[in-house]
C-alpha cells in the first residue's frame, strides 16, 4: 500500500468512527461527550479533498433548506400581520357593534319614553271624548229648553188674520174679539 491509499483507508475509518455531518449539530449530548481531538479529525475530515464534494453538496441543500425556510418564515410574517390586521379589524368591530348597541339600547329608552308620552295622550283625549260627549249632551238639552222657552214665549205672538191690532196699551178690543171668535166657533166651550 502506498502513503495515499493508507491515508484513504485511514479517512474511511476515521468516517466510520465518527458522526456524519449531521449528526454533529444534531443533540447537545454528542457534542459535549466529543473531545477536543475528535473535533480537530472532523474538522480535517470535513476540509479534505474527498469530502469536500459531499461538503458542497451539503451547503446546496442546507443553502436550498435555509432559502425554504426564510420563505417559509415570511409567509409565517405575513400570516401574522395579517392577523394583526384582522384582529385590529375586529376590535373596531368590537367597538362599533358596543356603540351600535348603546345607540340602540339609546333609542329603545327613547321609544319607551315615547311609547308613555302617547299612552298619557291617548288617556286625554279619550277623557276629552267623553267630556267633549257630556258637553254635546248639555248642548242639546240646552237647545231643546231654549226651544221649549222660545216656544213659550212666542205662544202668546200669534196673530189672527182679520183681527184688527189694538192701538195702545189698551186690549179690551181685541180681548173682546176673540171672545167673540170663541163663542161663534165653539159654542160649547163659553158656559
Amino acid at each position: 500500500m502506498g502513503k495515499k491509499q493508507g491515508r484513504k483507508a485511514g479517512n474511511s475509518k476515521n468516517k466510520s468512527a465518527s458522526p456524519p455531518a449531521k449528526e454533529l449539530s444534531s443533540s447537545p449530548a454528542t457534542d459535549q461527550s466529543w473531545t477536543e481531538n475528535d473535533f480537530d479529525e472532523t474538522r480535517v475530515e470535513r476540509f479534505s479533498p474527498s469530502n469536500f464534494s459531499e461538503l458542497k453538496e451539503e451547503l446546496r441543500t442546507q443553502r436550498k433548506e435555509t432559502k425554504n425556510l426564510e420563505k417559509r418564515v415570511e409567509e409565517l410574517i405575513a400570516r401574522v400581520i395579517n392577523a394583526e390586521k384582522v384582529i385590529n379589524e375586529m376590535t373596531e368591530m368590537k367597538t362599533m357593534t358596543r356603540e351600535i348597541r348603546d345607540k340602540c339600547t339609546s333609542f329603545s329608552n327613547r321609544l319607551d319614553q315615547l311609547e308613555e308620552r302617547i299612552s298619557a295622550i291617548e288617556d286625554q283625549m279619550n277623557e276629552m271624548k267623553r267630556e267633549e260627549k257630556s258637553k254635546e249632551k248639555r248642548r242639546k238639552r240646552n237647545e231643546q229648553s231654549l226651544q221649549e222657552v222660545w216656544d213659550y214665549v212666542k205662544r202668546p205672538n200669534l196673530r189672527l188674520i182679520g183681527v184688527p191690532e189694538s192701538e195702545g196699551e189698551n186690549g179690551t178690543k181685541w180681548e173682546n174679539t176673540l171672545q167673540d171668535i170663541i163663542q161663534e166657533n165653539f159654542p160649547n166651550l163659553v158656559g
